[in-house]
């Protein structure tokens, strides 16, 4: 397979070669090194419903196939790896399967080598929420920080958000490089997991009879995931305090402030919006 970061120097404009050098760095950091464009991405920003998601395509496959191997915290990330940039993945895609293209989990902004992206978002407010007590959890920040605070820091908070889904959304209906971008919305798995469940497996061309989709999605319970947890999940890295599979509510940022939310309205309000959420 060719390398698709390659190309041509007598195709290009001399004098923008220098910029094309450096998008091309710039991208290829985040790309494994035995990339192809058949290789499929769950993007998402932090915390905006990516595991489940993962596990509900991975039990799907697994009952459509009948696959023996259980689906759980430990082993997701060998069936379903996340992106690694210096390093290479297996060539086969989910449970060694060679006739299942890689499906790739990354939080990574806008790359034109991801040429098949399945993104999933959330409503902004519920993200920041679950961000914030996911990296309290994992003591990436003060115990101290307040959720108002998280909600304005430059590294994690809601400009964040809105950096990465608008490099999403505006290069998908901007004309971006003729990739595969299929939007989803966590909500919607909510209202109507079997239906957001099959319409993510036609993406790779795998059509599941609505029994085994029930299955899996009974096997990607909620329940069964923090279940999982406290089976697989190491506690060195964790306070003990907070689970990884929270509630996953679509709340609306109800446990937020008036100002805070006046804040993410502020900064995240035309691409939410956009996306169907009513700031």
């Amino acid at each position: 397979m060719k390398n698709i970061l390659s190309f041509p120097l007598n195709s290009l404009n001399i004098l923008t070669l220098p910029s094309r050098i450096a998008k091309k760095i710039k991208y290829g950091r985040s790309l494994h090194k035995n990339h192809v464009v058949e290789d499929v991405f769950l993007v998402s920003y932090p915390k905006s419903g990516n595991t489940w998601l993962r596990f509900l395509i991975a039990n799907a496959i697994k009952v459509h196939y009948n696959v023996e191997q259980d689906v759980n915290l430990f082993n997701i990330l060998d069936i379903i790896p996340s992106i690694i940039g210096d390093g290479n993945l297996r060539p086969e895609g989910p449970f060694g399967r060679t006739d299942i293209p890689r499906i790739i989990k990354s939080h990574s902004a806008y790359n034109p080598y991801y040429y098949r992206v399945i993104l999933l978002v959330r409503d902004p407010r519920d993200v920041m929420i679950s961000y914030y007590y996911y990296l309290k959890d994992r003591k990436q920040i003060d115990d101290k920080l307040e959720i108002s605070e998280f909600i304005r820091h430059t590294k994690y908070g809601i400009n964040r958000w809105t950096e990465h889904t608008k490099s999403w959304y505006y290069n998908n209906y901007g004309g971006g490089g003729g990739q595969i971008i299929k939007i989803f919305r966590y909500e919607d798995f909510l209202k109507d997991t079997h239906l957001q469940l099959s319409s993510v497996m036609d993406c790779f061309g795998i059509k599941i009879n609505e029994k085994l989709i029930d299955e899996a999605i009974a096997l990607s319970s909620k329940e069964k995931m923090k279940d999982s947890e406290k089976k697989h999940l190491s506690t060195n890295i964790r306070n003990g305090k907070i689970s990884f599979v929270r509630k996953g509510v679509a709340s609306g940022g109800q446990e937020l402030s008036d100002l805070d939310i006046e804040f993410i309205a502020n900064s995240a309000t035309d691409i939410a919006r956009i996306l169907g959420y009513d700031l």
